[in-house]
């Protein structure tokens, strides 16, 4: 499930478009430096803590789901026997008189218990989005913040999300010392295609 980020092609402003280079105010000569926002968000350490948190919620709202499925399949089974009893042509009048009144009565539930199952589901299915999102964008923002960082003390002042260009000098390219600084103390994970919220696209606005 991806969170909904606006693509953006042309160049991404972190903070501000232009980083000030003069105490005066002059504007400087245009220096740019890039960043792989994919593979920044996915060796994040945090990213595969949130993921393993979606995950679990996954199998939490599967295992709820499961066990709403096994109650309907039981009085599915229930509503049979009862159609059983009324169709039975040795079962006595008042027997078959009850298990009209209970078949009756079971179907109701069943389609009750049909619209709980369809009302998890999405319920679950919201919050799950909803809570991917944030996490995409709460984590790609901490990537900013440290890309901020270390552009500015480069002297950069533009960065851009790497694919957005057509090509542009490896050297410039800031990513690893990104991933580098939103690890630190951290053991950086192998990268891989997250499931909280792949990044689709660049920086969320600031």
């Amino acid at each position: 499930m991806k969170a909904s980020i606006k693509t953006i092609l042309a160049v991404v402003a972190m903070g501000a478009t232009a980083i000030a280079a003069h105490a005066a105010g002059v504007a400087a000569t245009p220096r740019v430096v890039t960043i792989d926002l994919t593979k920044a968000f996915s060796s994040y350490y945090r990213t595969l803590e949130e993921n393993a948190k979606i995950e679990a919620f996954q199998q939490n709202a599967q295992k709820t789901m499961d066990g709403l499925i096994a109650e309907g399949k039981a009085m599915a089974e229930k509503f049979q026997t009862a159609q059983a009893t009324f169709q039975s042509p040795i079962a006595t009048p008042d027997a078959k008189s009850q298990a009209q009144a209970d078949a009756q009565r079971i179907y109701g539930d069943i389609q009750r218990k049909e619209q709980e199952i369809g009302d998890f589901r999405q319920r679950a299915l919201q919050q799950l989005q909803q809570n991917a999102q944030q996490i995409q964008q709460q984590l790609l923002g901490e990537i900013a913040a440290k890309a901020t960082d270390i552009g500015k003390a480069k002297g950069a002042t533009m960065i851009t999300p790497r694919n957005a260009l057509v090509y542009a000098d490896p050297s410039m390219d800031i990513t690893d010392e990104v991933i580098a600084a939103i690890n630190q103390g951290h053991p950086t994970p192998a990268p891989a295609a997250p499931a909280a919220a792949q990044p689709t696209v660049g920086f969320p606005a600031r």
